[in-house]
């Protein structure tokens, strides 16, 4: 496998605590006894509790307000790969010294970031550490948020990624990685929420000060270091489908047959491709996806000829829907 990471990819707050937190041991070299107690209710907050009775305790307690539903991860990957739209344009503008046309994408792009933010979760954390005596002596209360945000949608189109790719060459942080006619070269791509919104932050108030340059700088950093890009050529084909069943919604939601019947032709080719490569009992729910695909694309050959009202299109178009979820579920147990 080819992993691409960025060198300032920042995990967020919450794993960074819990880890430190889970590592913790006895301070001196006795076997003293510990304690951790967990509790959580039917819904929030959740609270943990470290350390001994009646030693020194740690009481961390978050709630989470808010829900992602598919629909609002679609729309999360949506947005930000429009950023990296908005990214790309506000740096060809800022090197050709158009700083004008600069500073609106700049501001696009929070725009579709500020966007993303209130679709996203958010957690209140409250962290208190208490001495023997029961003295608080350590307190703190911070909202945190997701900040790795997976991209999908956008990477259906090379337009999102090869810019990407072309600003870490120039780079030297990338090789052995190209944009194919398929527009299918990655199986998992991540946006780094926190840094490309600082860079951005930072682009905007070079442009103010009229300094281009660094405005381009802090553009391609935002480009070079805010993706994290992971590549299996085992799993070039299940991306290809992915791609081929996200365009025949597309064609379906357009009314368009002919075309959802060419792209799902490739999704189940490529399907039957990726099946040959798992193991025989892991092939059970793509033979099911290629069972139901076959269906669908009887369907749409039978119903050519005559005209198709609106509901069962949104029928087929939710189906398809389904079996790209299900995709990208099979590339989260993958990696």
């Amino acid at each position: 496998m080819l992993s691409i990471r960025s060198e300032m990819n920042r995990k967020s707050f919450l794993v960074a605590l819990g880890a430190a937190l889970t590592l913790l041991g006895p301070a001196s070299g006795q076997e003293a006894p510990t304690a951790s107690a967990e509790h959580e209710s039917k819904a929030n907050p959740v609270v943990r509790t470290f350390g001994a009775e009646g030693g020194y305790r740690t009481e961390v307690k978050s709630e989470t307000r808010g829900t992602l539903s598919q629909d609002d991860r679609r729309q999360v990957s949506l947005l930000a790969a429009q950023v990296f739209q908005h990214v790309d344009e506000a740096r060809k503008a800022a090197d050709a010294e158009d700083a004008e046309r600069a500073r609106e994408e700049v501001n696009k792009g929070r725009e579709a970031i500020q966007a993303i933010r209130a679709l996203l979760p958010t957690t209140s954390v409250h962290t208190r550490t208490t001495a023997p005596d029961g003295k608080v002596i350590y307190e703190d209360r911070r909202e945190v948020q997701e900040d790795q945000v997976p991209l999908y949608e956008g990477m259906v189109h090379a337009r999102t990624l090869a810019p990407i790719l072309a600003a870490r060459r120039d780079s030297a942080q990338v090789a052995g990685v190209r944009v194919v006619e398929s527009e299918a070269i990655s199986t998992a791509v991540t946006a780094d929420l926190d840094l490309v919104e600082a860079q951005l932050g930072k682009a905007a108030r070079a442009l103010d000060d009229k300094k281009s340059d660094e405005a381009a700088a802090a553009l391609l950093l935002a480009q070079v270091q805010g993706v994290d890009i992971r590549y299996n050529k085992e799993d070039t084909p299940l991306a290809e489908a992915r791609d081929a069943i996200w365009l025949a919604k597309r064609a379906l939601e357009e009314n368009n047959s002919v075309q959802a019947q060419a792209n799902l032709s490739i999704a189940r080719s490529r399907l039957e491709v990726y099946r040959q490569v798992l193991p025989e009992d892991q092939r059970q729910d793509v033979t099911q996806m290629l069972s139901e695909v076959n269906q669908l694309e009887s369907q749409l050959r039978k119903g050519a000829n005559q005209p198709t009202d609106r509901a069962e299109r949104t029928r087929q178009g939710n189906v398809v829907t389904q079996w790209w979820d299900q995709v990208n579920d099979w590339f989260k147990r993958r990696f």
